[in-house]
């Protein structure tokens, strides 16, 4: 083998053995790049459902916050309206018990307090009051029961109140305070149950 043949086979074999070097030096930084883009993939994956998890929950949040709002916003109304339709309803009471007062049962409901008073009492001295708007029945309810009869100072209604002097008993069957138990007592109830 001559010399140039030595150099030629030497050239070759160092070209042969710095290419495979290059070669396996390319693969390993090839594989090194790929492992930081795969690692790179993985934590921009992972970010992204982190920011996705976080923006659903501010989402919900807000979301929730506005249903509570809105709620509030609806309890608040139908209070309102329940309010309204209660001072309805009790005007209409109102108006009812104005008529029933022109009735001859009214009459007869005064009589009948009357004596539940005077049985409650028990023989203790009752004082009797009347509404100023019914001192038409005064002297006949004073004769019927043989009780004396006092016209408040204040109005209330209908009805009568009795006072216990010696009990400090107030037997209160006046129309504004029966109203008024039932306006505090009353409560609408709606829904597909109560339609």
């Amino acid at each position: 083998m001559t010399t140039e043949e030595k150099l030629e086979n030497f050239y070759r074999h160092s070209i042969d053995s710095a290419n495979a070097e290059a070669q396996r030096l390319i693969s390993e930084h090839q594989e090194a790049l790929d492992r930081l883009f795969e690692e790179h993939q993985t934590l921009k994956r992972q970010q992204a459902r982190e920011e996705i998890n976080a923006e659903t929950e501010k989402l919900k949040r807000e979301a929730n916050k506005t249903l509570s709002a809105e709620q509030l916003s609806i309890k608040r109304t139908l209070s309102e309206k329940n309010e309204e339709l209660k001072h309805q309803l009790f005007e209409e009471v109102r108006k009812k018990m104005e008529n029933f007062k022109k009735t001859e049962e009214y009459k007869n409901y005064l009589k009948t307090k009357i004596r539940e008073a005077v049985s409650f009492a028990s023989g203790d001295a009752l004082q009797f009051y009347l509404d100023p708007s019914d001192e038409e029945y005064r002297k006949e309810l004073e004769e019927e029961f043989s009780i004396s009869m006092l016209v408040s100072e204040t109005p209330f209604t209908g009805g009568i109140r009795a006072v216990i002097p010696e009990k400090n008993i107030l037997i209160d069957n006046s129309f504004d305070s029966l109203i008024s138990e039932e306006q505090e007592a009353f409560i609408f109830h709606g829904g597909m149950t109560h339609e």
